[in-house]
């Protein structure tokens, strides 16, 4: 089987996402995933999700997948219900705007709260209650929940509490596992275990082992292999979205490059 590798338009998302589609349209991804800060895509918007609509049929793209806001205020574990339910109604935005643009996906951050600041125990209730809430919406929608694997110093960033928050949920919620958020804690077959056969999504990227750098596959030091080995283990058939760092110059070849060579090193795999 060959593996279906995406790329995000977070990518660059200090740029709108209308001048940033070019470089992804050049990369040959068989697909994309929106990204949605303030400046790069608003998911409040009906103009701007109008207009990606257009320009997405005209450079015949597609769209899977939609990474919810996040961040700040916006956060499904924060002690504080008003600030929780307004990370759910922005969560539901985002999830109305990729049914929009014809996907069926919303990924999502179950917190990015530092664990040393808060009780782990209360944020993780905090946070299972929002995502119950929220998947329960999303099914009326026909969009998927996929939650992601947090860095490792954040609540939820170590698989147990990350198991803990899965736990109660119900089997339609499913799991985006981060490569380089895991490799950073050391956990990238912890977590696949745990996800089981919730794994419905991959981000995929790479570092050097101190910082969550957005590198493409290949030019961290990430085991690759053990990558690959363990996806194809686990029978993984969703799409791996690239979710790299703006290059400096030259995004188409950057975009072709990193498609090419996640390919070689992801792909094939037994079905």
């Amino acid at each position: 089987m060959t593996p279906r590798i995406g790329l995000s338009t977070g990518a660059c998302t200090d740029r709108p996402i209308l001048d940033i589609l070019p470089a992804l349209a050049a990369s040959r991804a068989a697909a994309l995933e929106v990204s949605t800060p303030p400046r790069h895509f608003d998911v409040w918007q009906l103009g701007e999700i109008e207009a990606l609509s257009g320009e997405l049929r005209k450079r015949a793209l597609s769209v899977v997948s939609i990474h919810a806001p996040f961040g700040g205020l916006l956060d499904l574990a924060e002690p504080n219900p008003h600030h929780r339910v307004a990370a759910i109604g922005a969560i539901l935005a985002a999830a109305r705007a990729v049914k929009q643009l014809g996907g069926s996906m919303v990924v999502v951050h179950p917190s990015d709260l530092e664990r040393a600041r808060h009780d782990v125990g209360a944020r993780l209730a905090d946070c299972t209650r929002s995502l119950a809430i929220l998947a329960e919406n999303c099914r009326a929608l026909d969009v998927t929940v996929a939650v992601e694997s947090p860095l490792p110093h954040l609540i939820g960033g170590h698989p147990d509490e990350f198991d803990a928050i899965l736990d109660s949920l119900d089997p339609s919620v499913r799991v985006c596992l981060d490569t380089g958020h895991t490799a950073l804690g050391g956990h990238w077959r912890r977590f696949v275990d745990v996800a089981g056969a919730r794994l419905a999504h991959v981000h995929a990227h790479d570092n050097r082992g101190h910082w969550d750098d957005h590198l493409p596959p290949g030019d961290g030091t990430i085991d690759w292999g053990e990558v690959r080995g363990t996806l194809e283990a686990a029978g993984f058939n969703g799409w791996i979205m690239l979710e790299l760092a703006c290059p400096g110059s030259d995004p188409d070849t950057y975009f072709l490059r990193a498609v090419e060579r996640t390919a070689e090193l992801l792909g094939p795999w037994r079905d």
